[in-house]
């Protein structure tokens, strides 16, 4: 009778613990998504992406994965800011766009150019899968992978032999990061 009594007892204790989970899943977990995958800058990034006819959901997968929202970040390969520009990117946007800041690391700047590179890239190569690679790897080395043969149009990108190993794995991760980003996007 006794060692029923603590199975009882063991068995409320499991159901309170597994709806005590289920409960913190379901209120916490929007706040944990908020926290992973952060909206900020939203107004910078509608701007820019009405402006430049660039997915604000790509816009944020960017920015997500290239510095994760800090607009200081600035890698070893001297890229810079949110959207992690070169200077070398940042003096080929200058010829075609009208920026209203020299400032690299302005959140505004910094989003216009590499929201703008992203839509230059998406028209050169026809296809965001190339252009998020040429946003990492430069679009001379994915035009030279699409002219051998390495990147075919028709196939899922995850069975393309990408020759940087670094770069199959960013766009994998960003247009992994897009698609959260795109669920997000639909409730806000």
């Amino acid at each position: 009778m006794k060692a029923l009594k603590i199975i009882i007892g063991l068995l409320k204790l499991i159901v309170l613990v597994i709806v005590l989970l289920f409960a913190a899943n379901y209120f916490l977990s929007d706040k944990v998504n908020d926290y992973t995958y952060p909206i900020r800058y939203k107004e910078y990034v509608d701007k820019y992406s009405r402006q430049y006819n660039v997915d604000r959901a790509l816009i944020y997968a960017i920015i997500k994965n290239e510095s994760d929202f800090n607009p200081y970040a600035e890698s070893n390969a001297q890229a810079k800011g949110l959207m992690q520009i070169m200077d070398t990117s940042y003096e080929f946007a200058k010829k075609s766009i009208v920026l209203n800041n020299d400032d690299i690391f302005d959140k505004k700047t910094n989003i216009q150019i590499g929201t703008w590179l992203l839509s230059h890239l998406t028209q050169r190569f026809g296809d965001i899968r190339y252009a998020v690679m040429a946003y990492n790897a430069g679009p001379e080395n994915v035009a030279s992978w699409i002219n051998s043969g390495y990147l075919p149009q028709d196939a899922n990108y995850s069975t393309w032999n990408i020759p940087f190993g670094e770069t199959a794995i960013y766009l994998d991760k960003v247009m992994k990061t897009k698609e959260i980003y795109h669920k997000k996007l639909q409730y806000n």
